[in-house]
């Protein structure tokens, strides 16, 4: 089962690669982190991340790190910003796939629940694009492997990788690093009667914690102390408590909504197969308890917290994929065959998607590489019930496995047809590179901000309108003179329309806006001195 998994996870990263470059930077967080760590390739300053101009301390800067080292081996652009993803992907797998082994004692559970893993939405979409996200899990899980191999073995230098470890988990997102593993092993003391016990090396390991995920943040403090209470109040109290001034404020119920659709079809298979079997698990005392209350509390806890995305949730899903690997060889052949019949089902809808896309307003797919696509799906289909003959639940995994990796494949296609849809501005900037032969002055963006494009122009000359759109708001507070008010300029300002509008009249401006955006009164006779415009999606371009 082993050799299995490491070929599939060979295919996975093949097919992963496959056109990963292909489309734009989608707006805002994925051109945001690549546009950041753009900005640090090119300053040298990897102490201090900045935003077209700005420091940005937002985050602190391992996924930064990261994408800069995709920069340097591939170079500035879209396949080096996601490139590491990938491997974070794989390595999430492998390490899934590790710490059933040590759970279970059983090799198909940890194949089964690497699959499962791999099949979340949830997963894909963190991976897909650069996020933050996905480093961030890539971390917790190697973590709590980690201290499952101290458990196991007693050897203190994976209880010092432990704290090594959750060191760059705090450095990648803060201080949510901490809370999935501190659930899930509170959960394991909990239930197994462990007490906690405080040693030498416990000590030593707390330190080592301390210094490597303090680390970045005590040097800018110290370059800059005013920034302690920028973490404290704007990054951790607001964020847990008001997130309504980062637009990021969603209901209690947020995740009971989202959590089930991002983790389709699988989290209603475990959460029947769960409640159906609660009373043997319990009795048995299976390790399973220790999952599923993890997950609930990750669940709970992350619904009381005012800042909600989707990705947030995040941290439950390796719990949950561990706790269907020990449920799925407990199935009946009745129940297999009903969840096989329901991902016959997502097959039978993917292919309908492929070949009628083209017939929906807005969407575009090649049909010269779909046809192919849908070839491949049936030949993974056929694959699948070939290879696991009368194994029905390994059947499942097969198909839940090539259903996941058409659903990679299908983001390729459709993404490298619908850069509007995907909040791309690859198209506009090539077209505004075209028309102006390389002779721009200033790209001027009419209240958004839009970071990919500094990426895609490879400039600083690009300059914000800011009026009264909530993501042009720059945090300039530890900014050291006023070199950014040339590329931010703020048009509910009487000097700032002045400003604005002698910036427009300048030769070679070329001025990009929303098509929904409303043009203020002020600005209406400088927007007519622009000889042409174009429509591009939702975009306007005046050159």
């Amino acid at each position: 089962m082993q050799s299995k998994f490491y070929g599939l996870l060979l295919v996975i990263f093949v097919i992963y690669n496959i056109g990963l470059g292909s489309w734009g930077l989608t707006e805002s967080s994925e051109a945001r982190y690549a546009e950041i760590s753009r900005e640090m390739v090119l300053s040298g300053d990897y102490l201090h991340p900045t935003l077209l101009g700005i420091q940005h301390y937002h985050k602190p800067p391992v996924a930064y790190y990261i994408t800069t080292l995709g920069y340097q081996i591939f170079g500035i652009n879209e396949y080096g910003a996601r490139f590491f993803m990938g491997i974070a992907l794989i390595f999430q797998l492998f390490l899934v796939f590790k710490i059933a082994q040590l759970i279970y004692r059983d090799d198909k559970k940890a194949f089964a629940s690497a699959i499962i893993y791999f099949s979340f939405p949830i997963v894909l979409i963190a991976t897909r694009n650069l996020t933050t996200d996905a480093y961030l899990m890539t971390f917790v899980i190697w973590s709590i492997y980690l201290w499952l191999q101290y458990k196991n073995t007693a050897k203190v230098a994976f209880l010092y990788g432990f704290y090594t470890v959750l060191g760059i988990a705090f450095l990648t997102k803060g201080p949510v690093a901490l809370i999935p593993g501190l659930i899930f092993i509170g959960s394991w003391k909990f239930f197994n009667k462990e007490k906690f016990r405080i040693s030498i090396h416990t000590i030593i390991g707390s330190l080592l914690f301390i210094l490597v995920g303090a680390s970045w943040f005590v040097a800018i403090i110290i370059d800059n102390p005013q920034i302690l209470n920028y973490f404290i109040d704007e990054q951790i109290i607001n964020r847990v408590a008001a997130a309504e001034k980062f637009h990021r404020s969603e209901p209690i119920w947020y995740y009971l909504i989202t959590a089930p659709v991002i983790g389709l079809p699988w989290l209603f298979f475990i959460v029947y197969d769960f409640i159906k079997r609660r009373k043997i698990i319990w009795g048995e005392k299976s390790v399973m308890r220790i999952l599923a209350v993890t997950v609930l509390v990750i669940l709970i806890l992350f619904s009381l917290f005012s800042s909600k995305l989707i990705l947030y949730i995040m941290p439950a899903y390796p719990f949950l994929a561990l706790l269907g690997g020990g449920l799925i060889f407990a199935h009946s052949q009745k129940t297999t065959s009903v969840y096989t019949k329901i991902y016959l089902g997502l097959f039978i809808l993917l292919i309908a998607g492929l070949l009628v896309a083209n017939f929906i307003n807005n969407i575009t797919i090649d049909l010269r590489f779909a046809i192919p696509l849908i070839i491949l799906i049936i030949a993974a289909l056929f694959f699948s019930y070939r290879w696991s003959r009368n194994k029905l639940n390994l059947r499942l995994l097969y198909l839940s496995f090539s259903f996941a990796s058409a659903l990679l494949l299908t983001h390729t296609l459709f993404s490298n047809n619908n850069a509007y849809t995907i909040n791309s501005i690859d198209e506009v900037v090539d077209f505004v590179k075209a028309e102006k032969a390389g002779n721009i002055n200033k790209l001027v963006v009419y209240d958004y901000l839009l970071p990919s494009a500094a990426f895609y122009l490879d400039t600083d000359a690009v300059v914000t309108l800011q009026n009264d759109n909530f993501y042009t708001k720059r945090d300039i507070r530890f900014e050291k003179n006023t070199d950014y008010k040339d590329n931010l300029i703020n048009i509910a300002t009487k000097n700032g329309i002045e400003k604005a509008n002698n910036l427009i009249l300048e030769p070679d401006i070329v001025l990009i806006k929303r098509k929904k955006t409303a043009i203020k009164d002020e600005f209406i006779p400088a927007f007519e001195k622009f000889k042409h415009q174009k429509e591009m999606g939702k975009w306007m371009i005046y050159y």
